[in-house]
């Protein structure tokens, strides 16, 4: 309904007269009357004697009125078609007028009506046939009217004795009606062939408007770098995307530098690449930026106008950085999904051998008669149980099975909870310091116990890092869609090493430790649909951060 609603207006659009077109009508009649006027004048002033020119004054006075009231009916918004219909039979009379004061039957200026004629069938679809059939019934009653003498002859035929003859009359009218029907035909169908010529160029100019901010948009919204340049290397254009990667507040800005001004490579030689790419060899190649040193993945290609002519260069380039992190995380959830099933196999195997080598060791030591070396050897066996024990309920908490009770859990009061646990710790010494830095509340979709686990394992992970007393700071906020929290702790830091197989399980930098931490606190922020991050370096200190999202996706 709305496309026939939509083609139903354009068509009435076609069919009626702009307002453009009917300022410029009247602007134009205004001129041409103006023009008559001041031309009388002169030969009034100019001539010995006064001629006949009375009537044409009226003429000209008739023809200012038309115009007001056109002006009037324009202001007044009057519809296109009436207002045309009006100037049109208003252009009849006045034409009638002139042709009746310049001769009537003997005027040279019956060829004023095709004027009219060829107005009408160029403003309105049929108008030309319509206003010729009303200039000849108006040139013919002109005629009728001073052949019967009901009209006097005009001033300008004063005086003279002029025989007319049928014959004579019937000629003149069939001859100013042909020329009338045939300008008519004529003008209608170049009007028309215009008006479709209109609409078509309309159609295409607003399909290539169309097809242009398409081109605009997804320029704009595609994730990588594009640049467009001259063979010159004269940089042509430059997506948002890609003034983001190179550090230029505005894409214009760069319009008119040079490629290795907006993009110093210290690999590459964007002359050689350029030159390759004259082949119409599209290249993919790495290069590393000389300012920021970020590593971007580059195509290089021709670019080429309508007819295959290479008149420039396209070069479309993305951060490798974020790919590569994707493409560790991916490593990183492949090798610990592998660990995890080996550690589920190992763990049900040897968890329950090893709990009775336990309970045999501590019902000889209770009881047996050894020296002291031999119950020395008892308690390191039964100790020694319990630590493998607890890397075995580590593995267990790790390779767990995924559970679907989330509920909203506010992590404000969890974090106050565990660093009230962190202060009777065994890790808790008196040099260390927490700031809880959080709103009054902050809730989000999740599982209580696994929210619990990676709070009070990275908590204990931090103040493990500054075993000689320090500070460690709690932070968490809203950010759209997801709750962003930080530890802070001012520690020992990692080396680059350890900071990238940190969540692998059995990586460990603390004597005794089992290395499992980070790889459950990896698991439970995995099983929420969160990441976890860490930024550090010797010396330093670390931030982990952890980002969920407040609520959790279907499955």
């Amino acid at each position: 309904m709305t496309g026939l609603l939509r083609e139903r207006a354009a068509a009435q659009a076609l069919l009626s007269p702009s307002p453009k077109a009917l300022r410029w009508l009247i602007g134009l009649r205004l001129v041409v009357v103006s023009t008559l006027f001041l031309g009388i004048l002169l030969i009034q002033f100019n001539s010995e004697r006064i001629l006949p020119l009375r009537n044409f004054y009226g003429l000209i006075l008739l023809s200012f009125g038309l115009s007001l009231v056109y002006l009037v009916l324009y202001a007044r918004r009057f519809p296109p078609q009436l207002q045309t219909w009006v100037q049109l039979i208003g252009d009849i009379v006045v034409v009638t007028g002139f042709v009746y004061v310049t001769g009537g039957l003997y005027s040279p200026f019956s060829f004023l009506y095709l004027t009219v004629i060829a107005v009408a069938a160029m403003l309105m679809r049929g108008g030309g046939l319509i206003f010729a059939g009303l200039s000849a019934v108006a040139y013919g009653l002109l005629v009728d009217l001073m052949v019967f003498a009901v009209l006097p002859m005009p001033q300008t035929l004063s005086g003279l004795q002029v025989a007319v003859s049928t014959s004579r009359v019937l000629i003149q009218l069939l001859t100013n009606v042909v020329g009338f029907v045939l300008v008519a035909v004529l003008v209608s169908y170049l009007g028309e062939s215009l008006r479709s010529a209109t609409t078509r160029l309309r159609e295409e100019t607003e399909r290539t408007r169309q097809f242009v901010a398409l081109t605009d948009h997804v320029v704009r919204s595609v994730g990588a770098g594009i640049i467009a340049t001259d063979l010159e290397l004269k940089v042509l254009h430059l997506n948002p995307a890609g003034a983001r990667m190179l550090a230029i507040g505005d894409g214009e800005a760069a319009t008119g530098s040079g490629l290795d001004e907006i993009m110093p490579l210290t690999d590459q030689n964007w002359g050689l690449l350029t030159a390759r790419a004259l082949d119409r060899k599209v290249m993919r190649l790495e290069g590393t930026a000389a300012a920021s040193g970020v590593r971007f993945g580059l195509t290089v290609g021709p670019l080429t106008d309508e007819v295959e002519r290479v008149v420039g260069f396209i070069v479309t380039f993305q951060d490798l950085s974020e790919i590569k992190v994707e493409a560790e995380r991916q490593r990183l959830q492949e090798r610990m999904a592998a660990v995890g099933e080996l550690a589920a196999r190992m763990a049900h195997e040897i968890k329950n051998p090893l709990a009775s080598i336990s309970g045999s060791a501590q019902v000889l030591a209770a009881g047996g008669s050894f020296d002291d070396k031999g119950r020395r050897l008892l308690h390191i066996l039964v100790d020694e149980s319990r630590r493998l024990s607890g890397i075995l309920d580590g593995f267990l908490a790790y390779t767990r099975p995924k559970r679907s009770d989330f509920t909203p859990c506010d992590v404000s009061v969890m974090l106050r909870d565990c660093i009230a646990l962190l202060g009777r710790s065994d890790e808790h010494r008196d040099g260390h310091r927490i700031r809880l830095e959080m709103p009054d509340s902050l809730v989000l979709e999740g599982e209580e116990q696994l929210l619990r686990q990676i709070f009070w394992n990275l908590s204990r992970n931090a103040l493990q890092a500054m075993p000689d007393g320090g500070e460690l700071t709690i932070a968490g906020e809203r950010r759209g869609g997801s709750v962003v929290l930080r530890w802070r702790d001012s520690g020992t830091g990692m080396t680059e090493d350890v900071r990238r197989q940190a969540f692998e399980p059995f990586v460990t930098t603390r004597p005794g430790g089992t290395g499992l931490g980070l790889a459950v606190v990896y698991a439970a922020v995995a099983e929420h649909g969160g990441t976890v991050a860490i930024d550090s370096a010797p010396g330093r200190g670390t931030i982990v951060t952890v980002e969920l999202p407040v609520h959790r996706e279907a499955a």
